[in-house]
């Protein structure tokens, strides 16, 4: 892969990472009986896109590699958009709540299930904490949507 492909790969994570902090913005906005939970992952979204921020810095620099793995552009693309769509469901009330953290839960199972994160080689601690880091905070807004959601289908 070309370092401009990368690059746009890394910028589309991070465009991801802050989209996705805007649907869980608006989802405290449209939800304020769950308003702590839904901002507080938007605000680890913003983190996330500096962490990748941080990991692009690190390649640009010459201090990791790539792995193996391949990421296609085409689902950060698809899922950028269905985010946008989230978004504007949410604002116009035609998304309850029930449905709106279905799908957060969706999209962070997707991010984890196409590894999002893995297209660094990282043999570095610190870079690797980094990746390890993104990959552990996908993991809790994944259970803390589950439990969320468990809550919902109890009621």
């Amino acid at each position: 892969m070309q370092s401009a492909d990368i690059n746009d790969l890394v910028a589309q994570i991070r465009r991801h990472e802050l989209t996705l902090a805007k649907m869980y913005a608006q989802f405290a906005k449209s939800y304020p009986k769950h308003r702590q939970l839904l901002s507080q992952l938007a605000r680890e979204e913003v983190l996330h896109a500096g962490w990748m921020k941080s990991l692009a810095q690190h390649y640009a620099k010459g201090h990791l590699g790539l792995s193996d793995f391949k990421l296609n552009p085409q689902v950060l693309k698809t899922s950028i958009s269905h985010l946008k769509k989230q978004i504007e469901e949410s604002k116009q009330g035609r998304l309850s709540l029930r449905n709106a953290v279905s799908i957060a839960l969706d999209i962070e199972k997707s991010m984890i299930e196409n590894k999002f994160f893995e297209i660094f080689d990282l043999v570095d601690g610190k870079r690797d904490r980094i990746r390890a880091g993104l990959e552990k905070e996908t993991f809790k807004h994944r259970q803390k949507l589950e439990k969320l959601l468990s809550e919902l289908n109890q009621n």
